[in-house]
């Protein structure tokens, strides 16, 4: 019969190499003496004996596949989209994978110490006495659990790790019923408040992992603000806070051995059951220790025998029953039968109490049956062959190693550790735009507002309101606009100007029709166009303001009003007329229209207004006035009429029209006469005192000190 490598086995021990930082662990096949016999290659096996980070391939190969991410943001619905309130977080995002592969020269270095050391050695299992060079492979992995230490504390206070299909991440402490424990944080908590709890933690790809000895495992782990704050600090120090365990399960083979167990399971049962201490589920390791127990107080026999043909059988013999786990496999075999059983499908997965592997067919542990009619039976176990069962191999590291990698190369920490503030994104652009306006004169129909923002091709996407009258009593409406802030690598073809944080504003003033002149008496209102553009075309003013005012009075505007006399009329022989015209800041006309108001006594206490909108937002309000003042006379009286200079005035608002006196400086005063006036209103004149020419003459004299135009005319 051919003799072939049947795999890995136990019981000639193991070999741990080390070399260049990475630690591997050396099996020999179980058939090794039989093959060399036959003339064929020795074959060992390797699988790592440490876990390690791993590093990229590729152009950055030889970075660390790590990175942390610290995060903070105060946000509001103001200025974040999808906030619809105000909210604070912190914490941290922590990627890592790890590996147990080792690089290629390492592994030619190690496999050439295994040929060194065991040359020409007769060892049964080690020794290489032929001339076939020995075979190396990689160890074949039937399982493999990965956990994740947790930084945070638990709920009591007590060790925890996790377990469970991969992201589940179900968290355990010692001694403690499942139905007591609770998660840290619940996922549904964590989405509900604003903020993550400070001690929050949560791992992802914790569970089943690679069954390859060379593969990789990547976690992802999203922390609240301490455990961030301790990582950030831990990998930038010599230290590290998390450590990864995998807990594999080897398929390893005795060579040809005689096992026998005895006991009664009446009395295993009853162990069991005082060692329960409220525990419900039973994990290998709690087992395991049971095990000895029972041994040391008789109520289990184990006998483990080597064929004695062998060499070191007896030596064989102590590993196998020492340092492997065939006893414990064989007797779960027996036990699963008996007094334990599977989890009932509504318990939550257990974990091993201090990380030993699981059951890979009965989930994360067992328990102790209810009903014990069939512990009467004996345990009589007995086996002679050459068996295989699957061996426990744990593994475990620090991740350790990036301050090294950051005092070699000062750059490493800003591919490993990035700070990322949440106020930045994802920002929220608003604009908030306000009427201002008169509304009471009528004198603006409506106002518009447009506020544009690019796309990502640099077009300018628009949008728009109208502003009327406030209803009456109520107040004046506002609006807002809303768009996402976009980076500015992220739009091509910008509008000219155009920065992430702009938007392109168009404000118009539409004005009413203005009144006629005749309507209404005390109201003067020129308009020069109905419809103002306050902002340029063709994209308006880029604006970074979050407030946008929408102003009539930013339209060229000269509002002058309430207009007062500054004198008291007395009676209705009294009037004063006074023109208005715009000037420039030198006083000097700008040859519009001009306005004229008049005061009588019955309405000298009605306020005039006086209103231009040029449409020219350089335009200023600047303007002139002047007074002329009449007296009426009776039929044996003469009237008299007197006009005051130029008055310069500025800005908006009242105006209290200083009337000038006939004695005043630069006043220019005439008589009139009644009958002049009534055949003439358009004419004042006054007939002279002395003689009456055939022709009409004026001359200027003076009367009671005050200087006159005295004007005659042919009757």
């Amino acid at each position: 019969m051919a003799i072939t490598a049947m795999g890995p086995t136990m019981a000639g021990g193991t070999q741990p190499i080390v070399k260049d930082g990475y630690s591997l662990l050396y099996l020999p096949d179980v058939n090794n003496w039989e093959l060399q016999r036959s003339g064929q290659s020795p074959v060992f096996y390797y699988v790592p004996n440490q876990v390690r980070m791993a590093r990229k391939e590729g152009p950055d190969r030889g970075d660390f596949l790590f990175n942390l991410i610290r995060f903070a943001g105060a946000q509001s619905n103001e200025g974040t989209i999808g906030a619809a309130e105000d909210r604070e977080v912190a914490g941290g995002l922590l990627t890592f994978t790890v590996t147990g592969a080792a690089p290629e020269h390492v592994l030619r270095q190690s496999q050439q110490q295994i040929i060194q050391q065991w040359q020409n050695s007769q060892d049964f299992f080690w020794g290489i006495r032929g001339s076939a060079p020995p075979v190396f492979r990689p160890a074949i992995i039937t399982a493999n659990t990965t956990t994740i230490s947790n930084v945070s504390p638990t709920p009591r206070g007590l060790p925890m790790v996790r377990t469970g299909s991969r992201g589940q991440g179900a968290i355990v402490a010692r001694g403690m019923p499942m139905r007591e424990l609770e998660p840290i944080v619940r996922s549904s908590e964590a989405a509900r408040d604003s903020n993550m709890e400070p001690w929050y933690w949560h791992m992802q790809g914790e569970g089943s992992g690679s069954i390859d000895p060379t593969g990789t495992h990547a976690f992802s782990a999203l922390v609240g603000a301490y455990p961030a704050a301790i990582l950030w600090e831990a990998f930038h120090g010599t230290a590290s806070p998390v450590i990864v365990i995998q807990s594999m399960k080897l398929k390893v083979w005795s060579p040809v051995v005689e096992l026998s167990l005895h006991g009664e399971w009446q009395k295993i049962f009853e162990h069991f059951s005082a060692a329960a201490k409220g525990r419900y589920l039973w994990a290998s390791v709690d087992i395991k220790a049971e095990m000895n127990r029972m041994r040391i107080t008789g109520d289990l026999t184990v006998d483990v025998k080597v064929d004695k043909t062998i060499p070191g059988g007896e030596e064989m013999a102590k590993n196998i029953d020492q340092r492997s786990d065939l006893v414990f496999e064989k007797f779960m075999e027996l036990a699963k039968q008996v007094i334990f059983e599977p989890k009932p499908p509504t318990v939550e997965p257990a974990q091993a109490s201090s990380g030993g592997g699981l059951f890979s067919a009965w989930g994360a542990g067992v328990a102790l049956k209810y009903r014990r009619d069939d512990t009467s039976l004996k345990l009589d176990y007995s086996e002679k062959r050459q068996m295989a069962y699957l061996q426990e191999h744990t593994i475990s590291s620090s991740l350790s190693g990036m301050y090294d990698e950051m005092k070699r190369d000062p750059d490493a920490g800003r591919k490993y550790f990035l700070s990322v503030y949440l106020d930045d994104w994802p920002r929220k652009l608003a604009r908030v735009c306000r009427p201002v306006a008169a509304w009471a004169d009528k004198t603006v129909e409506f106002l518009s507002v447009q506020v544009g923002y690019p796309n990502t091709s640099g077009a300018l996407m628009w949008d728009g309101h109208l502003f009327g009258p406030p209803p009456a009593g109520g107040d004046t409406e506002s609006w807002k606009y809303q768009v996402a802030q976009k980076p500015a690598s992220d739009v091509s073809n910008p509008p000219e100007g155009w920065k992430p944080d702009l938007t392109f504003i168009k404000r118009k003033v539409h004005l009413a029709e203005p009144p006629n002149e005749t309507e209404n008496p005390y109201v003067r209102i020129q308009i020069d166009r109905n419809v103002v553009e306050l902002d340029p075309e063709p994209n308006g003013t880029p604006l970074n303001d979050t407030t946008v005012e929408v102003r009539a009075d930013s339209a060229g505007r000269l509002a002058v009003g309430p207009i007062q006399l500054g004198v008291v009329l007395t009676d209705d022989t009294q009037v004063v007329e006074v023109v208005l015209e715009p000037t420039d800041e030198q006083g000097r006309s700008l040859e519009r229209p001009q306005v004229r108001f008049r005061w009588t006594f019955e309405d000298y206490q009605t306020d005039r207004m006086w209103m231009i909108y040029t449409g020219d937002p350089e335009f200023r309000p600047f303007y002139r006035y002047k007074v002329i003042v009449t007296v009426k006379g009776t039929l044996f009286e003469p009237g008299r009429t007197w006009e005051g200079d130029w008055v310069a005035g500025s800005g908006n608002g009242a105006l209290l029209i200083a009337v000038p006196r006939p004695g005043d400086r630069n006043v220019r005063a005439r008589y009139i006469s009644a009958a002049a006036e009534e055949a003439a209103p358009a004419r004042a004149a006054v007939r002279e005192p002395a003689a009456v020419g055939a022709r009409d003459s004026e001359q200027w004299t003076t009367l009671s000190g005050w200087p006159i135009e005295v004007t005659s005319v042919t009757p």
